[in-house]
């Protein structure tokens, strides 16, 4: 996931969220309790999904 640039045509709502799933996952990949991981990693999960849904609305 890119997190230097937003894209000007998604919402940005939606760059916000992708950037925090990017968060995240950059903090997951560093984490050395399984489980705390593994819940970041779901939340990136939620978090790219909402974007995702952000942009399909607004097409």
């Amino acid at each position: 996931m890119n997190t230097e640039t937003t894209d000007p045509t998604r919402s940005p709502r939606s760059n916000k969220l992708r950037q925090q799933a990017s968060n995240c996952l950059s903090i997951a990949v560093r984490e050395k309790t399984p489980d705390f991981a593994a819940e970041l990693i779901d939340e990136a999960i939620r978090l790219a999904q909402r974007a995702r849904e952000l942009d399909t609305l607004k097409r």
